[in-house]
């Protein structure tokens, strides 16, 4: 009996192996593997540190991982790239971030031999000192033409709101560099009041407010608009109703639309905002913006007035850029039929 079992020990032995090496390949198949795949998580702040956190999963390939983060979601800064040993689990991981502030943005990314991760979500770092102060920054309502100035004004809320020192900050269109300090700093009043002018405005731009504090409170982003600016005139002719409009468009906006509009009455009722609105622009002619000097084009059009009244030129960019439509001052012109 002993010696049967003896003979038979070495089939169970070389069962259990065709077993193991059978399963081997459906075990190997369950791990996935490929680009790692990353997590962007908050924040720890501890005195004048700050860590970013997150985490990796590596994908069964050692990994690399870092942070970026900066101003603007261009970013723009990275922390120092860290390994990860080959693995299927994710693993929390984290980055002390030099000279982050509140306001930037931030994101985790990695790469391994089968190629770079998609890129965290973004996220944006705070504290609780900005939500104990916060800015309350008025945008304005219409466009500025270019060359124009503008003021910008609001209040700062919370505690210590009076007599703080403050910044006026700008990114200019197409938002992509870091914010930096317009002019002189100023200093809130007793109610946290401020205000800021920018005395030429040459582009679209996205404006914000800063303290000047160890870790700063910022307001949030507005963006003000730059219009072109147009300018319109009339030369009349011997024959009623038959003029030529012309003008310049600045900065030069060569083959734009031009468009001369007519007031006209609507409806009541109808509101734009809070105010009422009563009367419209509509199109009645309309050319090409043509060449000018390098920095004026210029444009012309001789028409004949079916409806007399007030009209305005109007230009609109082929495409958004860095500035928007413009309008003219208004004209009063005469129809062919008085």
């Amino acid at each position: 009996m002993t010696g049967r079992v003896a003979r038979r020990a070495p089939l169970r032995t070389l069962l259990v192996c065709v077993c193991v090496w059978a399963l081997a390949p459906a075990a190997q198949a369950a791990v996935k593997i490929g680009v790692p795949i990353v997590v962007t998580g908050q924040t720890h702040v501890q005195g004048a540190s700050v860590t970013l956190l997150g985490s990796v999963n590596p994908r069964g390939s050692a990994t690399t991982y870092f942070f970026q983060y900066g101003a603007t979601v261009a970013y723009g800064k990275q922390t120092t790239p860290a390994a990860l040993p080959a693995g299927t689990a994710s693993i929390k991981v984290g980055q002390a971030a030099p000279g982050i502030l509140p306001g930037y943005h931030y994101r985790l990314v990695a790469s391994n031999s089968f190629g770079p991760s998609k890129p965290g979500r973004d996220r944006t770092f705070t504290t609780s000192t900005t939500r104990r102060s916060k800015f309350n920054l008025t945008k304005p309502q219409v466009a500025t033409v270019y060359g124009g100035s503008v003021t910008l004004s609001g209040t700062l809320t919370g505690a210590g709101n009076a007599a703080r020192k403050i910044v006026l900050q700008e990114s200019p269109y197409p938002f992509l560099t870091e914010f930096t300090t317009v002019g002189l700093p100023s200093v809130t009043g007793p109610t946290g009041a401020f205000s800021f002018r920018v005395p030429r405005l040459a582009l679209t731009t996205q404006y914000r407010i800063s303290t000047l504090d160890p870790r700063p409170v910022y307001s949030s982003i507005v963006t003000v608009d730059a219009a072109y600016r147009v300018t319109l005139k009339v030369k009349t002719s011997s024959r009623k109703g038959i003029v030529r409009l012309y003008g310049t468009v600045t900065p030069a906006a060569v083959g734009a639309k031009l468009s001369f509009q007519l007031r006209k009455k609507v409806r009541p009722g109808k509101t734009e905002k809070t105010e009422e609105r009563t009367t419209r622009f509509a199109t009645q002619f309309s050319t090409k913006v043509k060449r000018g000097t390098s920095a004026v084009s210029r444009f012309s059009a001789i028409v004949k007035v079916l409806r007399g009244g007030t009209y305005q030129a109007r230009v609109d960019p082929s495409k958004k850029g860095p500035l928007v439509a413009g309008t003219s001052s208004t004209v009063l012109l005469h129809s062919a039929s008085k």
